[in-house]
């Protein structure tokens, strides 16, 4: 008989899964760590805005013209009564100070695609770009 046995490597399902590769050698940009929580929880925050539980004008600031009309016109697009959360997320550095970011959302029963581009931009991150499951 088969007895499943739990992976230690496996994260608590509270916290999200998240896979920060390192970064080509950068100014003063965060550590890995301290990146992949930071943009892990912009993406969250970002996640919020396409469920309709946030309003997005909390993240102008954070964000390119380009990427928060994006954002403004897909937002309450994931539209579900249940705060999403993040599932998995990947961070990869396709050059210093440029960070793209892929992740799973699950909203209640469902699972929507996320992806950002975010760029390091004196001792703050922007969102340049946003890509979602939803039409454009």
């Amino acid at each position: 008989m088969f007895t499943p046995v739990p992976h230690a490597h496996r994260q608590p399902q509270s916290r999200p899964a998240v896979r920060a590769a390192a970064c080509p050698g950068g100014g003063a940009e965060p550590g890995r760590e301290r990146r992949a929580r930071e943009l892990s929880q912009f993406a969250l925050c970002v996640a919020e805005v396409l469920a309709g539980h946030r309003d997005p004008v909390h993240l102008r600031d954070r964000m390119t013209g380009r990427a928060y009309q994006a954002l403004r016109r897909r937002a309450g697009g994931y539209a579900t009564p249940v705060r999403p959360r993040l599932g998995r997320a990947h961070l990869r550095c396709p050059a210093p100070g440029i960070t793209e970011v892929s992740a799973v959302v699950v909203c209640g029963g469902r699972h929507r695609a996320l992806a950002l581009r975010v760029d390091w931009m004196s001792r703050a991150w922007l969102c340049t770009r946003l890509e979602t499951d939803l039409g454009r």
